[in-house]
């Protein structure tokens, strides 16, 4: 009788010390994801705000949080404008803040650029595709479907007024 009281006294240890290790983790983990979802959103890469989100890509549970996003915007403003709104947040931020959990950098292109570059990408994965192994074909041609449906988003942002492309990536843990 004695030695059941035991083992049902250590497992009860047990499963308490495993719960405690579990919750404590996940404290851990959600107070992490809201502290970069902080930073990033305040400090690094606010979301410019004449834009229009075209792809958001992030690695985790959320974008622009714990793990690294890549949000693609588009706005009808020119390059310079971006890049001085981008020059002005970095500035402020390297003056007045620690770089915290966060880390962020912004790319600007004009929507030209960015068409060129989707052309030059499609043609280079089209060439590859011709000398790809057998192995390789399927995934190859959904990598060309995928860079046609880019191209053909950029070209509606053109001819719906759009100028400039943002692309904001965001890195943040510990």
């Amino acid at each position: 009788m004695e030695a059941s009281r035991n083992q049902t006294g250590c497992l009860k240890t047990t499963l308490i010390l495993v719960g405690t290790a579990i919750a404590f983790i996940g404290a851990i983990i959600l107070i992490g994801d809201l502290k970069c979802a902080h930073d990033v959103e305040e400090w690094w890469m606010p979301l410019y705000p004449n834009g229009e989100t075209v792809d958001v890509q992030y690695d985790m549970f959320r974008p622009r949080a714990w793990g690294t996003t890549t949000w693609i915007m588009t706005t009808t403003d020119d390059v310079e404008t971006v890049k001085q709104f981008y020059r002005d947040t970095r500035l402020f931020t390297l003056k007045n803040k620690t770089r915290g959990l966060a880390w962020g950098e912004s790319n600007v292109l004009s929507l030209e650029q960015a068409v060129e570059a989707a052309e030059s990408r499609l043609n280079s994965l089209v060439n590859d595709f011709e000398n790809a192994p057998e192995a390789e074909i399927d995934e190859r041609a959904a990598d060309i479907e995928r860079e046609e449906a880019w191209l053909s988003t950029l070209l509606q942002l053109l001819a719906a007024g759009q100028r400039s492309r943002i692309i904001l990536l965001s890195v943040c843990g510990i």
